[in-house]
Protein backbone atom coordinates (compact mmCIF):
# COMPACT_ATOMS: atom_id res chain seq x y z
CA UNK A 1 0.00 0.00 0.00
CA UNK A 2 1.29 3.32 -0.90
CA UNK A 3 1.75 5.75 2.10
CA UNK A 4 0.70 9.21 1.99
CA UNK A 5 3.57 11.61 2.28
CA UNK A 6 1.26 14.77 3.49
CA UNK A 7 -0.25 12.85 5.94
CA UNK A 8 3.14 11.77 7.51
CA UNK A 9 4.06 15.40 7.52
CA UNK A 10 1.10 16.52 9.47
CA UNK A 11 1.60 13.97 11.97
CA UNK A 12 4.89 15.05 12.44
CA UNK A 13 3.91 18.62 13.15
CA UNK A 14 0.96 17.06 15.71
CA UNK A 15 2.71 15.40 17.92
CA UNK A 16 5.64 17.64 19.22
CA UNK A 17 3.06 20.17 19.32
CA UNK A 18 0.92 17.75 21.76
CA UNK A 19 4.03 16.89 24.09
CA UNK A 20 5.13 20.46 24.56
CA UNK A 21 1.33 22.09 25.31
CA UNK A 22 1.20 23.17 29.21
CA UNK A 23 -0.03 21.55 31.73
CA UNK A 24 -3.43 23.71 33.08
CA UNK A 25 -2.26 24.18 37.22
CA UNK A 26 -4.13 22.49 39.43
CA UNK A 27 -6.32 25.38 41.55
CA UNK A 28 -5.92 25.16 44.80
CA UNK A 29 -8.03 26.38 47.49
CA UNK A 30 -8.29 30.33 47.67
CA UNK A 31 -6.29 31.58 50.34
CA UNK A 32 -8.29 33.51 53.48
CA UNK A 33 -9.16 36.83 53.78
CA UNK A 34 -7.12 38.33 56.48
CA UNK A 35 -10.37 39.77 58.72
CA UNK A 36 -11.13 35.61 58.49
CA UNK A 37 -7.70 34.25 60.19
CA UNK A 38 -8.42 35.35 63.71
CA UNK A 39 -10.90 32.99 63.48
CA UNK A 40 -9.03 30.17 62.84
CA UNK A 41 -8.62 28.03 66.45
CA UNK A 42 -10.99 30.40 68.34
CA UNK A 43 -12.69 29.23 70.91
CA UNK A 44 -16.94 30.80 70.75
CA UNK A 45 -20.70 29.53 72.22
CA UNK A 46 -22.78 28.73 69.34
CA UNK A 47 -26.06 29.91 70.74
CA UNK A 48 -29.52 28.18 70.09
CA UNK A 49 -29.26 25.64 67.63
CA UNK A 50 -26.34 23.51 68.17
CA UNK A 51 -27.90 20.32 67.97
CA UNK A 52 -28.16 20.52 64.46
CA UNK A 53 -25.46 19.05 62.54
CA UNK A 54 -25.58 22.05 59.81
CA UNK A 55 -26.42 25.61 59.56
CA UNK A 56 -27.49 28.47 57.30
CA UNK A 57 -27.41 31.90 57.68
CA UNK A 58 -29.15 33.84 55.48
CA UNK A 59 -29.16 37.71 55.84
CA UNK A 60 -31.21 38.81 59.22
CA UNK A 61 -31.20 35.05 60.86
CA UNK A 62 -31.38 34.89 64.13
CA UNK A 63 -30.01 31.95 66.13
CA UNK A 64 -32.44 30.65 68.38
CA UNK A 65 -33.11 28.13 70.41
CA UNK A 66 -32.34 26.46 74.06
CA UNK A 67 -29.09 24.18 73.24
CA UNK A 68 -26.05 26.18 73.67
CA UNK A 69 -22.73 24.45 72.91
CA UNK A 70 -18.90 26.39 73.08
CA UNK A 71 -16.81 25.42 70.06
CA UNK A 72 -13.25 25.26 68.60
CA UNK A 73 -13.31 26.48 64.64
CA UNK A 74 -11.44 23.71 63.18
CA UNK A 75 -11.98 25.39 59.63
CA UNK A 76 -13.00 27.74 57.53
CA UNK A 77 -13.34 29.07 53.80
CA UNK A 78 -14.64 32.04 51.92
CA UNK A 79 -16.05 32.30 48.40
CA UNK A 80 -18.05 33.99 46.25
CA UNK A 81 -20.13 35.91 49.11
CA UNK A 82 -20.13 32.51 51.16
CA UNK A 83 -18.48 31.75 54.24
CA UNK A 84 -17.86 28.29 55.50
CA UNK A 85 -17.47 27.23 59.50
CA UNK A 86 -16.55 23.75 60.69
CA UNK A 87 -16.81 23.59 64.14
CA UNK A 88 -15.98 20.70 67.08
CA UNK A 89 -18.24 20.80 70.09
CA UNK A 90 -15.71 21.34 73.18
CA UNK A 91 -17.99 22.30 76.18
CA UNK A 92 -21.53 23.56 76.96
CA UNK A 93 -21.43 26.86 78.80
CA UNK A 94 -23.10 27.46 82.07
CA UNK A 95 -23.96 31.08 83.92
CA UNK A 96 -25.11 30.44 87.12
CA UNK A 97 -27.25 27.33 87.62
CA UNK A 98 -28.35 27.27 84.01
CA UNK A 99 -27.38 24.42 82.01
CA UNK A 100 -28.71 24.52 78.06
CA UNK A 101 -30.52 22.02 76.72
CA UNK A 102 -29.78 20.04 73.93
CA UNK A 103 -31.70 17.31 72.18
CA UNK A 104 -28.57 15.78 70.60
CA UNK A 105 -24.60 16.88 71.11
CA UNK A 106 -23.34 16.97 67.65
CA UNK A 107 -19.11 16.16 67.99
CA UNK A 108 -19.09 18.33 64.54
CA UNK A 109 -20.90 20.92 62.75
CA UNK A 110 -21.30 22.86 59.74
CA UNK A 111 -22.40 26.33 60.15
CA UNK A 112 -22.44 28.91 56.41
CA UNK A 113 -23.39 32.47 56.23
CA UNK A 114 -24.55 33.41 52.45
CA UNK A 115 -25.42 36.37 51.06
CA UNK A 116 -21.97 38.18 52.15
CA UNK A 117 -20.13 40.43 49.88
CA UNK A 118 -19.13 38.09 46.70
CA UNK A 119 -15.62 40.06 45.74
CA UNK A 120 -14.79 40.89 49.57
CA UNK A 121 -14.76 40.28 53.39
CA UNK A 122 -15.84 43.64 55.47
CA UNK A 123 -16.47 44.41 58.66
CA UNK A 124 -20.23 43.45 57.84
CA UNK A 125 -19.30 40.47 57.26
CA UNK A 126 -17.26 39.37 60.68
CA UNK A 127 -20.26 41.75 62.35
CA UNK A 128 -22.73 38.75 61.19
CA UNK A 129 -20.35 35.96 62.56
CA UNK A 130 -19.74 37.47 65.66
CA UNK A 131 -23.39 37.87 65.88
CA UNK A 132 -23.28 34.02 65.85
CA UNK A 133 -20.31 32.71 67.27
CA UNK A 134 -20.13 34.68 70.53
CA UNK A 135 -17.31 35.46 72.66
CA UNK A 136 -17.18 34.13 76.30
CA UNK A 137 -18.08 38.00 76.84
CA UNK A 138 -20.89 38.09 74.41
CA UNK A 139 -22.65 35.03 76.10
CA UNK A 140 -22.40 36.35 79.25
CA UNK A 141 -23.76 39.89 78.76
CA UNK A 142 -26.78 37.83 76.73
CA UNK A 143 -27.39 35.68 79.69
CA UNK A 144 -27.62 39.19 81.66
CA UNK A 145 -24.34 39.62 83.15
CA UNK A 146 -21.30 41.44 82.01
CA UNK A 147 -17.89 40.88 82.15
CA UNK A 148 -15.48 43.73 80.49
CA UNK A 149 -11.39 43.31 81.44
CA UNK A 150 -9.24 43.10 78.75
CA UNK A 151 -7.14 40.14 78.77
CA UNK A 152 -3.90 41.25 80.69
CA UNK A 153 -0.46 39.08 81.38
CA UNK A 154 -0.23 36.28 83.89
CA UNK A 155 -0.02 37.55 87.33
CA UNK A 156 4.05 37.26 88.86
CA UNK A 157 2.42 36.94 92.10
CA UNK A 158 -0.58 35.20 93.39
CA UNK A 159 -2.73 34.97 96.91
CA UNK A 160 -3.32 31.46 97.68
CA UNK A 161 -4.93 28.84 100.83
CA UNK A 162 -3.81 26.07 98.69
CA UNK A 163 -1.97 23.76 101.60
CA UNK A 164 1.53 23.73 99.58
CA UNK A 165 1.28 27.87 99.05
CA UNK A 166 4.52 29.68 99.79
CA UNK A 167 5.13 32.46 102.70
CA UNK A 168 4.30 34.97 100.16
CA UNK A 169 1.05 33.35 98.28
CA UNK A 170 -0.05 33.39 102.14
CA UNK A 171 0.58 36.79 102.92
CA UNK A 172 -1.09 37.96 100.01
CA UNK A 173 -3.72 35.92 101.22
CA UNK A 174 -4.58 37.49 104.46
CA UNK A 175 -5.03 40.88 102.50
CA UNK A 176 -7.91 39.25 100.24
CA UNK A 177 -11.29 40.75 101.38
CA UNK A 178 -12.73 38.39 98.41
CA UNK A 179 -11.85 35.48 96.66
CA UNK A 180 -12.71 34.69 92.93
CA UNK A 181 -16.24 34.14 92.17
CA UNK A 182 -17.14 32.52 88.84
CA UNK A 183 -19.27 34.10 85.77
CA UNK A 184 -19.23 31.71 82.90
CA UNK A 185 -18.66 28.35 83.30
CA UNK A 186 -18.27 25.31 80.86
CA UNK A 187 -18.28 21.81 81.07
CA UNK A 188 -15.84 19.73 78.90
CA UNK A 189 -17.15 17.48 76.70
CA UNK A 190 -14.92 14.99 74.85
CA UNK A 191 -16.24 12.76 71.90
CA UNK A 192 -15.68 8.71 72.69
CA UNK A 193 -16.01 7.77 69.17
CA UNK A 194 -15.81 3.51 70.63
CA UNK A 195 -18.84 3.92 73.22
CA UNK A 196 -17.03 2.38 75.75
CA UNK A 197 -16.00 4.87 78.10
CA UNK A 198 -19.04 6.62 78.50
CA UNK A 199 -19.29 8.63 81.78
CA UNK A 200 -19.55 12.48 83.29
CA UNK A 201 -17.74 13.32 86.35
CA UNK A 202 -16.15 16.18 88.29
CA UNK A 203 -12.41 16.90 88.21
CA UNK A 204 -10.37 18.37 90.05
CA UNK A 205 -7.52 21.61 89.02
CA UNK A 206 -5.42 23.81 90.68
CA UNK A 207 -5.29 27.38 88.61
CA UNK A 208 -4.74 30.71 88.52
CA UNK A 209 -7.29 33.10 88.22
CA UNK A 210 -5.82 36.76 87.07
CA UNK A 211 -6.70 40.23 87.48
CA UNK A 212 -8.43 39.69 84.26
CA UNK A 213 -10.69 37.10 85.36
CA UNK A 214 -9.53 34.29 83.30
CA UNK A 215 -7.44 31.25 84.07
CA UNK A 216 -3.97 30.43 84.14
CA UNK A 217 -1.23 27.82 84.41
CA UNK A 218 -4.55 25.13 85.23
CA UNK A 219 -2.63 22.26 86.74
CA UNK A 220 -5.43 18.75 86.72
CA UNK A 221 -5.57 17.04 90.03
CA UNK A 222 -6.78 13.77 88.56
CA UNK A 223 -5.24 10.87 87.36
CA UNK A 224 -7.13 10.72 83.34
CA UNK A 225 -6.26 10.55 79.88
CA UNK A 226 -4.23 12.91 78.32
CA UNK A 227 -6.96 13.89 76.21
CA UNK A 228 -9.45 14.23 78.50
CA UNK A 229 -6.97 16.49 80.08
CA UNK A 230 -6.54 18.28 76.64
CA UNK A 231 -10.00 19.04 76.54
CA UNK A 232 -10.41 20.12 80.32
CA UNK A 233 -7.34 22.46 79.47
CA UNK A 234 -9.30 23.86 76.36
CA UNK A 235 -12.61 24.60 78.47
CA UNK A 236 -10.93 26.59 80.93
CA UNK A 237 -9.73 29.22 78.41
CA UNK A 238 -13.12 30.44 77.88
CA UNK A 239 -14.01 30.53 81.98
CA UNK A 240 -14.50 34.10 83.36
CA UNK A 241 -14.30 35.17 86.76
CA UNK A 242 -14.59 38.03 88.92
CA UNK A 243 -10.98 38.03 90.59
CA UNK A 244 -9.74 38.55 93.94
CA UNK A 245 -9.58 41.54 95.59
CA UNK A 246 -7.70 43.16 98.16
CA UNK A 247 -8.36 47.14 99.58
CA UNK A 248 -6.64 48.78 96.62
CA UNK A 249 -7.72 46.31 93.68
CA UNK A 250 -7.92 42.87 91.72
CA UNK A 251 -5.85 40.44 93.06
CA UNK A 252 -4.31 37.31 91.20
CA UNK A 253 -5.42 34.24 93.39
CA UNK A 254 -4.22 30.39 93.15
CA UNK A 255 -7.42 28.64 93.69
CA UNK A 256 -9.07 24.89 93.44
CA UNK A 257 -11.80 24.29 90.85
CA UNK A 258 -13.67 21.67 90.09
CA UNK A 259 -14.52 20.45 85.91
CA UNK A 260 -17.24 18.54 84.73
CA UNK A 261 -15.87 16.74 82.00
CA UNK A 262 -18.48 14.55 80.28
CA UNK A 263 -17.43 11.99 77.60
CA UNK A 264 -20.08 10.69 75.21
Amino acid sequence: MKSSKPAFLLLALLVPACQTAPKKPASGPAALPDLLRPYEGALRVLPGRADEKALTLKPGDVLTGACDVAVKVRGLAFDKGTVRFSLESIGQPRVGDRRPRCKELQPRMQLVFTGLDPEAVTTKTTTRIDAALLTPEEYLRRKGGSFDRPQAAAPAEVASQLPDANDGERRLARAVVAWPRPLLSVEALYRDASGRGLHERLVGVEAVVGTDGRVYRPVVKASIDRAHEAALEEVLQMWRFDPARRGDGPLGARVPLEVPLRVY
